[in-house]
């Protein structure tokens, strides 16, 4: 049962905790730290403006909910709705910036996990 299991609790929730800090975020883009930078998006593609905190902690959600299941050196995109892991699309390639195709890069090809588990 999920009561049962906090680690499966935490990755049940994420897309709910993220939206009550921001509501209107469809998709966020997780930085290697390195870069010390998280993106977020509303569903019309455009990038949203929130402070830094706010950013900073958004991704240590998507992070340590997906924990070892993804390589963080890398960039990743979380899409809410779906609640679905991507590898984020390279600067040349398509979907790196989400309003050029309308799909924030969510090609099949780069689906790392889905919350609750399927890889």
């Amino acid at each position: 049962m999920l009561q049962n299991n906090p680690s499966g609790f935490r990755r049940a929730n994420i897309s709910a905790a993220i939206r009550e800090i921001a509501p209107t975020a469809a998709l966020v883009r997780v930085y290697p730290e390195r870069r010390s930078v998280t993106h977020l998006f509303e569903s019309d593609f455009y990038r949203m403006l929130i402070d830094r905190r706010t950013e900073e902690e958004v991704a240590r959600m998507v992070r340590r909910g997906f924990g070892k299941v993804a390589d963080w050196r890398l960039a990743h995109d979380f899409y809410l709705p779906t609640e679905t892991l991507y590898l984020t699309p390279e600067p040349h390639q398509h979907g790196y910036v989400p309003e050029d195709d309308h799909s924030f890069g969510l090609s099949f090809h780069r689906r790392i996990a889905i919350v609750g588990g399927e890889h």
